[in-house]
């Protein structure tokens, strides 16, 4: 038996679903003047009723009309078992098969089937209306369901319709109540004496009165929950799966009806996802590759823009992997159905034409063809839907799945728990799991932080090679050095690991000095196997203090050697033959940096890099004259260093300016 259950009705309007819910709670879901003096629901109805087995259940009666489907479907987002209500004096109606597709592509999988008005029609005739519901029902979610007559006016077959929803009810599956909380707001108003009051049914997580919550994607301010309301009494926890209402320290004003409550540091807004795409059989129309649709995802609908991803159209009855961009931000997470509608009403059957389910949010937009995508969402889709005694694993393997995707950017716990539909226990037990079995590596948590960084191992074995090829090629070229300038590493690492963050860097560095294969010494990198040779000669030595005396007024190769001559205090200049070779060599070893036909010591280009970078971090772009004030020299030398510095793809040259690449 589970902790909490909402049963919804659907079915077409005046087939008695609200009638229904009073017979079975007492209570009148029809709140509003106006539908009372239309005799229509036009708003969702709550009520609720504690069965023989003293479980109480939620009760959620939606409006049939089919202008109201918009309210319909924001109820069925959080039913665990569904009524459906046909009338045995009409049988199956257009809205009867609008909400049964529905229910379907919202993942419901479990009812009770009702012939209400069964005092009007003869035997025959409910024999006739029970085989006509049974051959609709057989191709759907409800094809084992009870068909059961029911009279609102005698309250025949009430007993039976009971006992039908204590089996149905026992069957429901569990919510995660650990997981992050997601309240999708059907109503906000106020009372007096209270405040704003908010209520729905909550998808996931506790609630506890005293802590926060902030309305997503608005976002504009956070509130304090002030009481808790759970079957008309006040707790002061409420857990998934439940009817809520709950009295919040914020002005009505300041949250939007249809938005979902989460908490203040936890889940994000999406503006792109993907999905698993299902067109309905009864669609009317094939879906284009490009395609312009109305989403229903919670309580609330966005225009999306549609591009499938394997395929160039989708015909009715067939599923196929999608971007969705939607006109606004919407709380979405991986597992999530949804329910897509067109403009025009179909023929018998309304406007609704297909739906799917989330597979990836915090998404940004791709290219149809990009590398790996597909198999990916494959993959991934597999994963779901997430049985409740299922969850580590699936856990697990999204876990891996998600690491693969990050590649050398690395997640972490906040971005898992932003990405994937589990408790922070669940994610942190799988975390410990995947890296126990060698399936993701955990990298060592950096100064001021708390979780680390995780990668999958293809990523981590090639930001590895990256860093120890750097390092290596660095010791090869430049022999006389202590080690390769840390700060440089994440410029130096370029195409091959790119996407790569200095945080992660440093942390794979840190990782790779645990293990012994490198070591660092004054924020100076160097393999573990190096043995630094010994110091330049005598000459070397001579030439470079030339050069850094210089500074960036570098001399050509003739200038050098007058230079040079008065180093050594002698009448006889270096020949070409005894200075060229010692140039080659420390040019080799990085000593040296030639700049066309001028001659630098590598410190002095170094810090010409430093400071045009903090130039450029701040300013974004650098001018000719304030490049010529940052050098300090004339266009001699000005010109051939910013081409430098172009031809090392750390600038760009946009009209006269330089900016940082």
């Amino acid at each position: 038996m589970v902790g909490s259950c909402v049963i919804g009705t659907a079915g077409h309007i005046d087939h008695g679903k609200t009638s229904l819910v009073f017979a079975l709670t007492g209570t009148d879901t029809d709140r509003l003047k106006e539908e009372k003096e239309r005799g229509i629901t036009i708003e969702l109805g709550f009520a609720h009723a504690r069965l023989p087995s003293l479980q109480t259940v939620s009760f959620v009666d939606v409006p049939g009309h089919e202008r109201f489907v918009k309210t319909m479907v924001a109820g069925a987002q959080g039913f665990d078992a569904v009524l459906l209500i046909v009338a045995a004096d009409e049988g199956v109606m257009p809205q009867t098969l609008e909400h049964l597709d529905i229910c379907e592509l919202l993942g419901i999988q479990t009812g009770v089937c009702v012939l209400t008005k069964s005092d009007l029609v003869a035997p025959d005739g409910l024999a006739l209306a029970q085989d006509d519901v049974k051959r609709v029902l057989s191709r759907t979610f409800l094809r084992d369901a009870p068909i059961l007559p029911f009279s609102a006016q005698t309250k025949e077959g009430l007993p039976e319709l009971v006992a039908a929803l204590e089996r149905t009810v026992s069957s429901v599956r569990t919510r995660d109540t650990e997981a992050e909380v997601r309240l999708p707001m059907d109503r906000v108003f106020t009372t007096k004496g209270f405040g704003t009051i908010v209520t729905g049914t909550l998808w996931s997580g506790t609630l506890r009165v005293g802590e926060e919550l902030v309305s997503l994607p608005s976002g504009k301010q956070t509130a304090k929950i002030r009481g808790i309301q759970c079957h008309g009494k006040g707790v002061e926890t409420a857990s998934a799966g439940q009817r809520v209402a709950v009295n919040l320290s914020i002005p009505h004003t300041a949250l939007v009806r249809g938005e979902m409550l989460v908490r203040p540091d936890g889940l994000r807004a999406s503006s792109v996802f993907f999905s698993s795409l299902r067109l309905l059989p009864s669609a009317d129309e094939k879906l284009p590759r490009r395609s312009r649709l109305l989403l229903h995802l919670g309580c609330e609908r966005r225009l999306v823009n549609l591009l499938l991803l394997d395929r160039d159209e989708l015909l009715p009855g067939e599923t196929a992997l999608a971007q969705c961009s939607l006109s606004e931000p919407l709380c979405v997470m991986p597992g999530d159905p949804f329910v897509l509608r067109g403009f025009h009403k179909q023929k018998n059957h309304g406007t609704t034409v297909g739906g799917g389910l989330v597979l990836s949010n915090l998404a940004v937009p791709v290219r149809r063809k990009t590398a790996g995508l597909l198999d990916w969402l494959s993959q991934v889709g597999k994963s779901f839907p997430i049985l409740p005694d299922a969850r580590e694993t699936a856990c697990m393997s999204l876990l891996r799945l998600h690491a693969e995707k990050q590649g050398v950017s690395g997640t972490g716990l906040t971005l898992l728990i932003r990405s994937l539909p589990f408790a922070k226990r669940v994610l942190l037990g799988a975390l410990a799991t995947c890296v126990r079995e060698g399936q993701l590596v955990r990298l060592p948590s950096l100064p001021q932080e708390e979780e680390g960084a995780f990668l999958s191992h293809a990523a981590f074995r090639q930001l590895r090679e990256g860093v120890l090829s750097v390092l290596s090629e660095h010791h090869r070229t430049q022999p006389h050095s202590a080690g390769f300038p840390k700060d440089l590493l994440h410029k130096q690492l370029g195409s091959a690991c790119k996407g790569v963050s200095e945080r992660v860097l440093d942390a794979v560095c840190e990782r790779l000095r645990e293990e012994g294969a490198i070591a660092s010494e004054r924020e100076l990198l160097r393999l573990s196997t190096f043995a630094q040779k010994p110091a330049l000669s005598k000459d070397s030595q001579a030439i470079l203090s030339v050069l850094q005396r210089a500074g960036l007024a570098a001399p050509r190769d003739t200038e050098l050697a007058t230079l040079l001559q008065e180093e050594r205090r002698t009448k006889t200049p270096w020949s070409d033959k005894e200075l060229k070779p010692i140039l080659s060599a420390l040019i080799r070893a990085g000593e040296i940096i030639r700049v066309q036909e001028f001659l630098f010591h590598k410190t002095v280009v170094d810090d010409l890099r430093t400071r045009l970078l903090d130039h450029l971090r701040v300013h974004r772009e650098i001018d000719p004259t304030t490049w010529k004030t940052l050098v300090g020299q004339s266009r001699k030398y000005c010109i051939p260093l910013a081409e430098h510095f172009d031809n090392e793809r750390l600038t760009l040259r946009v009209g006269d300016a330089r900016r940082l690449r």
